[in-house]
C-alpha cells in the first residue's frame, strides 16, 4: 500500500507541477494521514503552541499552494518540504508569542541532541544557529531539517537528496557536532 501511494503521488506531484490543480488537491488528500503524523511530532516538541495538528497542516498546505517551480522529486521530498513549512510555521508563530509583552513565555524544543539542558533547546535559538550553518553548509543544513524536524531515514534523505547515505550519515554527526557547539556558546554567551 506505501508503495502504491508513492508512485501515485509521484503522479500527482508531475501533474500538479504541469498545472492540474485537482491532482494538486488529490495529493493532499492521499498524505494527509502523514502530514497529521508529521504535524503531531512537530507539536508535541513544542510547549506552547496554540495550533492544533489540523491547524499546522493547513497552514502547511496554504503555503505549499503558494509556491511555484518546485521540481518534486517524490512523496518523501514532498513530505519533508511539508515538515519545513511548519517547522516556519511555529517559529513564525513564537516569534508572534514572544512580541506580545503579556505572553512572555519561552518557545523550547524538546530535543534528542546530546548536551542540551534537560533536552530543550530554546526555538528561536535553534533557528538561528540553523541559519547560520545554511551560511557556511547548506546541505548540512538541510540534512538537520529533514532528519531532525522531518523525521526521515538517512537512507530517505539519501534519496532526496542524490547522495549515498553514508555521506548523508557523515554530514548528519557533522551538523549536530556544528550544532551542539553552538548552542552551547549561546548558553554560555
Amino acid at each position: 500500500m506505501a508503495d502504491a501511494d508513492g508512485s501515485e503521488a509521484k503522479q500527482l506531484l508531475a501533474a500538479w507541477r504541469a498545472g492540474d490543480m485537482p491532482a494538486r488537491d488529490r495529493l493532499f488528500t492521499l498524505l494527509y494521514g502523514e502530514l497529521l503524523q508529521v504535524s503531531a511530532a512537530l507539536l508535541r516538541a513544542e510547549r506552547n503552541s496554540s495550533l492544533s495538528t489540523g491547524d499546522l497542516v493547513n497552514e502547511a498546505v496554504m503555503r505549499l499552494v503558494q509556491l511555484d517551480q518546485i521540481e518534486w522529486a517524490d512523496k518523501t521530498h514532498f513530505l519533508a518540504l511539508s515538515a519545513r513549512a511548519m517547522r516556519r510555521i511555529l517559529i513564525d508563530n513564537a516569534r508572534k508569542k514572544h512580541s506580545d509583552k503579556r505572553h512572555h513565555h519561552k518557545v523550547t524544543l524538546v530535543t534528542r541532541l546530546a548536551g542540551a539542558p534537560n533536552g530543550r533547546v530554546d526555538f528561536d535559538v535553534l533557528e538561528k544557529a540553523l541559519i547560520r550553518l545554511a551560511a557556511i553548509d547548506k546541505e548540512k543544513a538541510d540534512i538537520v531539517e529533514l532528519r531532525y524536524f522531518g523525521g526521515m531515514s538517512h537512507q530517505e534523505i539519501a534519496e532526496v537528496t542524490g547522495t549515498s547515505e553514508s555521506t548523508v550519515k557523515r554530514d548528519w554527526r557533522a551538523a549536530r557536532a556544528w550544532l551542539l557547539d553552538a548552542l552551547a556558546e549561546n548558553l554560555s554567551g
